[in-house]
């Protein structure tokens, strides 16, 4: 015979009052993959982030990593349920967690999902606000200010998700750099430049050096752009100034934890 979830879970509450964390944590765990089965997504996040927390007040200070384990299940939980604000916050919980257990690569990952949580709540928001259905009851604030706000956060995370993955992917910087030096480079292509004070259609491969020249704000000088290009030229240059450290924080943050 199945167990009823809802009992269990009355149960796991009766034990975290009488402060028996063991057995809470165990029956909301077991509550909350039965819930999971059943596919209420909403039960089952509460029940593992309450897990969570009642591992975390069992082990003290000594191992945290079933309280992220839990989080992890209970984000996942609150993602299919919608309630993609919750699953930001359980995640980041998770990173906390993983963090005091120095599980770096797993840190990464959950700050990674935490963020990315967060920016699809925002594009939910603004698009489909219907789609949202959230978990905790929260009083949500609608004014204008609040509006410019996030709409400001939803570009920059955009940004953020696009160039380095919130700094949890720096060789999306790399390629990033690379895909802007190509298209440069078939900008060139089209144009002329000049050289020792003539001017020539590149071929790809002087194309290219200039590019690279350019994104890296090397500036040998040998080669100069003419008419149109020069804002191309301008504009690469920008993003080089931007996306070479980009690369080298992203890099460094990452595996400077391991």
């Amino acid at each position: 015979m199945q167990e009823n979830p809802q009992v269990l879970e009355q149960l796991a509450n009766k034990f975290l009052t009488e402060q028996n964390y063991s057995k809470a944590y165990k029956l909301f765990k077991k509550a909350g993959n039965l819930y999971r089965k059943d596919s209420n997504h909403r039960q089952a996040a509460l029940c593992f982030a309450l897990a969570a927390s009642c591992w975390s007040m069992k082990s003290g200070e000594k191992r945290f990593i079933n309280a992220a384990l839990s989080y992890e299940e209970a984000a996942k939980e609150a993602e299919a349920s919608l309630d993609l604000e919750y699953a930001s916050l359980l995640n980041k919980q998770a990173a906390i967690n993983y963090e005091r257990d120095r599980e770096f690569l797993s840190l990464s990952e959950s700050l990674y999902r935490s963020k990315e949580c967060f920016r699809k709540f925002l594009t939910y928001l603004f698009i489909s606000p219907h789609k949202i259905h959230s978990i905790r009851k929260t009083k949500e604030k609608k004014d204008i200010k609040t509006t410019f706000k996030r709409m400001f956060l939803l570009f920059g995370l955009t940004i953020s998700f696009i160039l380095w993955g919130y700094g949890e992917r720096p060789f999306r910087t790399l390629l990033s750099g690379i895909l802007i030096i190509f298209l440069s480079t078939f900008f060139y292509l089209g144009g002329t430049l000049i050289k020792e004070g003539v001017v020539f259609k590149a071929g790809f491969l002087e194309a290219l050096y200039f590019s690279i020249i350019t994104f890296t704000t090397v500036g040998y000088g040998d080669i100069a752009p003419l008419g149109t290009l020069r804002i191309i030229a301008a504009m690469e240059a920008f993003c080089g100034i931007f996306i070479m450290p980009l690369f080298i924080i992203g890099l460094t943050r990452k595996y400077l934890r391991i």
